[in-house]
């Protein structure tokens, strides 16, 4: 949910709704059992570790969202798993292209698309090459599981915070389906259905289409439009083969189509008797006309849409298993093959002025531009991503369990900015690939029937390479740069369970995440000269408890943890002398402190699982150590609020690199 939408949910004091929800079954669909006849919690099996296990048996300290959890938790997108899983942060800008997903406190913010992401966001087996195409709507999920700490030696190099770890619903062996319809008083509007079922003894299929429309909760006063919502049309699909009892061969394609004028923010305070950009012709009173200004403004004035983006996805995953039969030498382990392609580009937007005020006729105040307009961005995004992993998994019955693979993946990322005329101007194209070759394994070996020993390898070779062209200045002027790396994480730990309900676990992981370009807009050849963005690490110490008390009716689980950063990626500020923050990106060392977490679950007939959640948690602020810094040029002293943002808040000044 975006930061428009939590603000909308948070302030609505009325709310009519319709849902239609129906269910079309045969067979033994109809008997299905009601889960609220058992006081026991539901037994969730995850796949944190790359083969299905129960919940409370995972080493790892995860958070698992059920498809029913979702569904009565009203988390529609993304951004609602926040309000889900303590430790789970969004960041929002301007648009999807500048949004950061952070993990107990530790995320990456760049404008730059050579810059990775610190959490993961993975669909079924399949991670995001751009964090910025995983922000849509949460269709068909069956559930969510959010991972936290290092998962490098499973998850890879974008996993260095954590992992959001998403399975949609597979084809089902009866005919089923559901329709949904939603609408609210604010002219929110949602529709979905999704129908399942076989074809033959051997195929089965799963489509669902979703569609939702939000005009918004802010009105601007120039055009009599209202912005800070979002509109967009989803389908899923899944062909599901079984030719023989051991092979299984399936297909998913993908699309998604959505429009977004997200996040707007009001004015809610003001300095009298100020001029916008120090120019007499606009007083505030002519630039804010008709604007209530204070804490319940719902009201702007652009000349241009004010942010945003417009995108589309599509892709498919197709996946093959087989599982070897009891007269193989590999007796129980499964072979899987799983290929993706995504193509995903967006379209964005902002009116950097905040205003409908033709303001560069007088801009700046020295030698005015006398151009008839206000300043805008006009830019896109595009990312083609390919994945190809090989898996072999052992059997579930042996005294070692282990996963292994080979893992490839290629990303090509493109980047256009046009900003301006006059303010902040800046026109660009920034393209950049990224290969990534590696091998891993994660196994976990009995000692004994209550202690076992757990282990984890990653081998990862990185390529990535960058041409960025600056149209601004004449000359244009092109650069260039290639760079590789190779490097190794891994995981090592016990457990032990001290009855079949209470388990604990001591771990020590690495994280890793590789090099970057900051290919934004004040990129130069004094810039380049310093390039790339060294590579990020992490260790992390960790011990968890999980148990199952009162006959599995309480699920009480704990961890704690101590995880140091080195080379962590982030994004510092510089102010130019006209007041424009721009953002540059830089490596620190950064050492989180530590944290104590309790997560307790219970359900009683009249208190459902999913209603639930007494959670408690306690962070200490990730704290960057000193370090040398030049000290950023100061802005004028009776530098002018920007219409837009309250005076000393740099939101809306903020350039969009």
């Amino acid at each position: 949910m975006d930061r428009s939408q939590r603000a909308r949910w948070a302030s609505r004091t009325a709310t009519i709704a319709a849902a239609l929800t129906t269910g079309l079954a045969t067979g033994l669909a109809h008997a299905a059992d009601d889960p609220t006849d058992s006081l026991q919690l539901e037994e969730v099996t995850v796949t944190a570790t790359k083969r299905s296990e129960s919940l409370q048996n995972v080493p790892v300290a995860v958070t698992a969202l059920t498809a029913g959890v979702l569904e009565r938790g009203n988390a529609r997108e993304l951004g609602d798993l926040v309000k889900l899983s303590p430790g789970l942060t969004i960041q929002y800008g301007s648009q999807p292209g500048n949004f950061s997903i952070s993990m107990r406190g530790i995320g990456t913010f760049s404008n730059g698309i050579a810059v990775e992401s610190d959490v993961a966001v993975v669909v079924d087996d399949v991670p995001y090459g751009f964090q910025a195409s995983a922000f849509q709507d949460l269709i068909d999920v069956d559930r969510v599981e959010v991972l936290r700490g290092p998962q490098s030696t499973l998850f890879g190099k974008s996993a260095i915070a954590g992992v959001l770890n998403i399975t949609t619903a597979a084809p089902t062996k009866q005919w089923t389906g559901k329709a949904s319809v939603l609408a609210t008083n604010d002219s929110e509007k949602r529709g979905a259905f999704t129908v399942s079922g076989p074809l033959s003894d051997t195929v089965r299929i799963r489509l669902t289409v979703s569609d939702s429309d939000y005009d918004g909760n802010i009105k601007n006063i120039t055009t009599g439009e209202k912005v800070n919502g979002s509109s967009g049309l989803t389908t899923t699909a899944k062909i599901e083969w079984t030719p023989t009892d051991n092979l299984t061969l399936s297909l998913a394609p993908r699309f998604n189509r959505n429009e977004s004028t997200c996040c707007v923010s009001p004015l809610t305070s003001l300095t009298p008797g100020l001029y916008y950009q120090g120019e007499p012709a606009f007083p505030a009173s002519q630039v804010l006309a008709g604007i209530p200004i204070g804490v319940g403004n719902h009201y702007i004035r652009n000349d241009t849409r004010p942010s945003g983006g417009d995108s589309k996805t599509a892709g498919a995953t197709g996946k093959i298993e087989y599982r070897f039969d009891d007269n193989s030498f590999m007796k129980g382990h499964t072979l899987a093959s799983i290929s993706s392609i995504n193509h995903w580009r967006m379209f964005d937007y902002q009116d950097i002025d905040g205003t409908d005020a033709p303001f560069l006729l007088g801009f700046p105040v020295a030698a005015p531009s006398g151009i008839n307009s206000g300043a805008q961005i006009r830019g896109y995004f595009h990312a083609k991503s390919y994945t190809q992993e090989f898996r072999l998994t052992s059997p579930d019955d042996t005294r070692l369990k282990y996963v292994t693979g080979l893992w490839y993946a290629r990303n090509d990322l493109d980047r256009y900015l046009g900003r301006g005329p006059v303010l902040q101007q800046a026109s660009y194209l920034a393209q950049s690939t990224n290969e990534n070759y590696s091998w891993y394994a994660n196994a976990t070996y009995d000692l004994t029937s209550q202690l076992n020993l757990i282990a984890g390898l990653r081998f990862n070779k990185q390529k990535i390479d960058y041409d960025f062209d600056n149209f601004n200045v004449k000359p244009n002027a092109h650069f260039d740069g290639a760079n590789q790396e190779n490097s190794v994480t891994g995981k090592g730990g016990i457990q032990y369970k001290w009855t079949p309900d209470v388990m604990t676990f001591v771990t020590y992981s690495t994280g890793y995440k590789g090099q970057a370009y900051d290919l934004v807009s004040t990129f130069n050849a004094k810039v380049a000269a310093r390039m790339p963005v060294p590579h990020e690490t992490a260790k992390n110490y960790e011990v968890g408890v999980k148990s199952s008390l009162f006959d599995r009716r309480v699920y009480l689980n704990l961890a704690l943890f101590h995880t140091d950063f080195h080379g962590f990626q982030t994004s510092v500020t510089d102010t130019l002398p006209d007041g424009t923050f721009l953002t540059f990106a830089t490596g620190q060392r950064t050492e989180d402190g530590q944290v104590a977490r309790v997560d307790l679950i219970l359900r009683t007939p009249k208190f459902r699982e999913d209603q639930f959640r007494s959670l408690f948690e306690q962070d200490t602020p990730a704290r960057p150590r000193p370090q040398p810094t030049t000290p950023a040029p100061a802005a004028p002293p009776n530098a002018p609020a920007a219409p837009g943002t309250a005076p000393g808040a740099p939101e809306n000044r903020t350039a969009d690199s």
